[in-house]
């Protein structure tokens, strides 16, 4: 196989994150999630919970300066870090519109991992140990946020499949299905 970047933006409680991981395993690269929250922390002068913060919630965040990139320091921040991780070659990113980010680097492959509701609160619940109420709470108000922030900064729908090489259900493959999916697209991408 060619060396690809893989970009994953997913719905919460998707298993979007476990297949990131999977993936990253299997393409034997590393998968960057929490790693990118890290160095843009770092680059920003903030502390991690601030860019947890600005992420989740840009306009409760106190370190929001405007809904461009350029004005949100913390956004800039994670723009850099990816690139820079991205520089190292390839890996795998989970969130943070690391698809619309590095757009144009060659080999990137853009994925939108998705599921049925009802199988992204039943994970929900299991994952985090809450109520059914709680759980489509969680699912929907971070799937809104998810959704914020990428209009936000790309000027793109979230989700929108042509906004992405490949979309693709866990909701009866479950993650480990989505990352033979994803193996198989980039093997037929390599022409193998």
């Amino acid at each position: 196989m060619r060396d690809h970047i893989v970009a994953i933006a997913r719905q919460n409680g998707s298993g979007g994150r476990d297949v990131g991981r999977m993936l990253a395993g299997r393409l034997g690269v590393p998968c960057y999630d929490t790693a990118v929250v890290e160095r843009a922390a770092e680059i920003a002068g903030v502390t991690v919970d601030d860019v947890w913060r600005g992420e989740e919630r840009p306009r409760d965040s106190g370190l929001f300066f405007g809904g461009i990139a350029p004005t949100n320091p913390i956004y800039s921040a994670q723009c850099q870090a990816i690139r820079e991780l991205a520089s190292g070659g390839p890996c795998v990113f989970v969130g943070r519109n690391a698809d619309s980010v590095l757009s144009g680097t060659p080999g990137l492959v853009t994925v939108f991992i998705h599921a049925p509701l009802e199988s992204r609160i039943s994970r929900s619940m299991e994952r985090n140990g809450i109520s059914y109420a709680d759980a489509r709470r969680r699912v929907t108000e971070k799937d809104s946020a998810r959704g914020e922030y990428c209009r936000r900064y790309t000027s793109r729908l979230w989700g929108a499949s042509e906004n992405y090489d490949l979309s693709v259900s866990t909701g009866i493959i479950g993650p480990e299905g989505a990352v033979e999916l994803i193996m198989d697209y980039i093997r037929r991408v390599d022409g193998e």
